[in-house]
């Protein structure tokens, strides 16, 4: 069974994003700075969110699927998106992710080796804007990365995304206790 998580994050100001980073030594790229900059993306408004970490394997995804392909069938499964901003809030707090096997990224066009991806709402639906974050740990390096990708990019089965869980599922693993 995969781990469920429970995130509390701390609404602070979106003018405070890279002094935060700074702070807990979170490296980001380009692409995460553009879905920072976006007006939907919000950091002065957070909810609490139950989450679990899967392959696309584990909900039923036995082979590449598109990010639609992965929305339905995370919606079949009754999971949820995360929030835009739960890939920040996750990385913030998340400090032991297994490290990565390569650091190496350029020209891959793959899903990086240990990358967990957050699947969140889309903010923008051309194709050169950053479809979402990615968490990830090179030699020790925790990063916080955005990533493009076109409608037809097929995720492999053993990509990791983080999906939300209803609410409810906490509250029926806690009745009668």
């Amino acid at each position: 069974m995969p781990e469920i998580m429970t995130l509390r994050p701390t609404p602070f100001p979106k003018s405070r994003i890279q002094a935060i980073l700074d702070q807990h030594e979170i490296m980001v790229n380009h692409y995460a700075r553009e879905y920072f900059a976006h007006p939907r993306f919000v950091t002065e408004q957070a909810e609490e969110t139950i989450l679990t970490i899967v392959s696309l394997r584990e909900i039923g995804l036995e082979h590449r699927a598109t990010l639609a392909e992965i929305s339905r069938q995370i919606e079949k499964k009754g999971f949820l998106p995360c929030l835009a901003n739960t890939g920040l809030f996750l990385r913030l707090v998340w400090k032991h992710q297994q490290q990565s096997n390569n650091s190496i990224l350029t020209g891959t066009h793959d899903a990086p080796d240990q990358a967990v991806m957050v699947f969140s709402e889309l903010l923008e639906r051309d194709d050169a804007f950053p479809k979402g974050l990615y968490l990830r740990n090179v030699n020790g390096q925790l990063w916080l990365r955005g990533y493009t990708c076109d409608s037809l990019y097929r995720f492999p089965a053993d990509a990791m995304f983080a999906i939300g869980m209803p609410n409810t599922y906490g509250q029926s693993q806690n009745e009668g206790t």
